[in-house]
């Protein structure tokens, strides 16, 4: 775990213009730096940038936020990978809170060189094979799309590694998934007599491999590197490191079944695709994706194993359903794939038939319709029966109250009654929106002095008065928000300098719903403001309501009390206050 103050410091030294400007060509604008934004496609620059506050806002797609979140959105790295590269690029190592012993470490770096000095190998071995060219020319792919995706190939050879591995018994080969060894405890090379395609992750780095057989006879068809400290199949996808600016171009991610269907999908101009490594989409796999693509589309096959397959990714896409997800699924003529289909058809037919995929929605209510006509009070419990686990699943209360809403039109029963046969409490369309309005912006986009107080504060932190807790003694949000403030900053020993800072600080105690709002009106703010006057102005303002507010509740409870009963000193109050 990276201390929380390493994170504190990096977000204060680094600065954010440099971050972007090394991937985005940035342009000076006023105090701030402007430029197309790069998770959307705009004619115009809608993308700023702000040094005094540290943060990036797009006010066309609404992406936001510091150094950290922009290398995860833009490059898809982990938070951990984000704050790794910034360190890098101040010249600090990443701490590391939890002490490991000395035989607890792993230089991951070993691997990464012995994986990278394997494809090199296999590279070289496929332009001295005409059977691997032959192959891939069948196959339609070209020598430019194979040098794209650094295809290579294992030629028939049991120790061919050795070539380039001079100490072949190394653990590391074994480690890194090159090299096993048979019961007799003889070495030899996994990958023979295959097309080898390289797996990178986000840092595209290699991470493993993928190998496909030339020869149809043998077996297995497609066979991945095993589980290493660096390749995990449930997280890692095919692609994904070259598609990553299709996916931001596109705005949708097409997940299909192998790497043939990345690699020619790409060939025909389809540059957004990914393929999971000889595993059903896992939730690990979504949240990766999700950070690229707010839209992902399944691909599958049109018969019964494909439906059944989509059946299972709609099972695990729900887990992490939230109202601003969308998930979409297209099924090709049963024995076609991606590229078969274009080539029988067109390019034009296949982006249509991405563009009219089933709605998460819709394939629901068709899957749990299917074989089922809904006319006997028999068929409609088993409907209820099916459709309440998958109900139960979702997070999301939008899609909810309107799948509820669909049911109901179909066994022509009431909302309520079908929440209460699938449990839980019926929450209607108003109550939805009423739980949250207290997390949005209110409807004039007016400010109150508390919430411009607490916006000075994040885009100056050095201006936080302690002694300012006595006007934010209330519940309403902004003072839950000053008092998070207050203990972060008393409980940390480096001081914050910007707005990312003091917003990271924030982020395990505040909804990401009401992050995203604090940073857009952050952004908002104007930057030719004297925030220290501003400041005073707010801290006046919300002195003499606290003033008022505290003479109000005695003039109340003095109200009660007979006049006889009053002190002196209450008297003159009541006096002074009737002034």
């Amino acid at each position: 775990m990276i201390p929380e103050s390493f994170i504190q410091e990096i977000l204060n030294r680094i600065d954010v213009v440099d971050i972007v400007d090394q991937r985005v060509k940035l342009k000076k604008a006023g105090a701030n730096y402007v430029a197309c934004c790069p998770f959307h496609q705009e004619k115009s620059p809608s993308f700023t940038v702000s040094p005094s506050k540290q943060f990036y806002h797009c006010f066309g797609c609404g992406a936001h936020g510091s150094a950290i979140s922009f290398l995860m959105e833009y490059e898809g790295l982990t938070f951990i990978e984000s704050i790794q590269s910034i360190a890098s690029q101040l010249g600090l190592s990443v701490p590391n809170e939890q002490k490991t012993s000395t035989s607890d470490k792993f230089d991951y770096s070993i691997l990464e060189q012995a994986l990278m000095k394997a494809n090199q190998f296999y590279k070289k071995n496929l332009r001295a094979s005409k059977e691997a060219i032959h192959y891939l020319k069948n196959r339609g792919l070209s020598g430019e799309i194979a040098k794209q995706f650094q295809i290579g190939f294992a030629n028939q050879e049991w120790q061919g590694l050795q070539q380039v591995f001079k100490n072949y018994d190394d653990s590391i080969l074994q480690t890194a998934g090159l090299v096993q060894k048979n019961e007799a405890g003889k070495l030899y090379d996994r990958f023979r007599n295959r097309i080898m395609f390289p797996i990178f992750n986000a840092k595209d780095n290699i991470i493993g491999f993928g190998g496909r057989v030339v020869d149809p006879d043998d077996t297995p068809k497609y066979y991945n590197s095993p589980e290493t400290p660096l390749f995990k199949k449930s997280y890692e996808l095919y692609g994904l490191s070259q598609s990553k600016k299709g996916i931001r171009d596109e705005q949708n991610i097409l997940i299909v079944e192998g790497y043939m269907d990345v690699i020619s999908l790409h060939q025909h101009g389809v540059q957004n695709a990914v393929a999971t490594l000889g595993t059903a989409t896992t939730i690990y796999h979504l949240k990766k994706l999700i950070r690229y693509s707010k839209k992902i589309t399944f691909c599958f096959d049109g018969d019964n194993a494909g439906i059944e397959a989509a059946w299972k990714a709609l099972n695990t896409a729900v887990e992490i359903l939230e109202d601003d997800l969308e998930f979409y699924f297209m099924f090709l003529p049963q024995g076609e794939d991606p590229d078969t289909y274009i080539r029988n058809h067109s390019l034009d037919d296949f982006k249509q038939k991405i563009n009219q995929a089933t709605p998460l929605s819709d394939f629901i209510i068709k899957r749990l319709t299917t074989n089922n006509d809904l006319k006997s009070q028999e068929n409609k419990i088993k409907f209820i029966n099916n459709f309440e686990p998958i109900y139960k699943k979702m997070s999301s209360p939008k899609y909810k109250i309107f799948l509820l809403k669909r049911v109901s039109e179909l066994i022509h029963l009431s909302q309520v009654e079908i929440e209460k046969m699938v449990g839980g409490k019926f929450l209607s369309v108003n109550q939805s929106i009423n739980t949250k309005i207290k997390y949005s912006v209110s409807a004039k986009n007016t400010l109150t002095a508390k919430r411009k107080y607490i916006l000075i504060v994040l885009i100056n932190p050095k201006l936080f008065n302690p002694e300012d807790h006595k006007v934010f003694q209330g519940n309403s949000v902004d003072d839950e928000i000053y008092k998070a403030i207050l203990s972060i900053i008393q409980g940390n020993e480096t001081p914050f300098e910007n707005s990312a800072s003091l917003i990271h600080g924030l982020d395990d105690r505040v909804e990401e719903k009401l992050i995203n709002e604090l940073q857009n009106q952050i952004m908002n703010y104007a930057e030719n403001i004297d925030l220290d006057a501003e400041f005073i102005l707010v801290q006046s303002v919300l002195n003499n309501i606290t003033t008022k507010q505290i003479q109000s509740q005695k003039l109340a409870m003095l109200k009660n009390k007979k006049l006889s009963e009053l002190t002196a000193e209450e008297k003159d109050f009541l006096k002074n206050f009737k002034k």
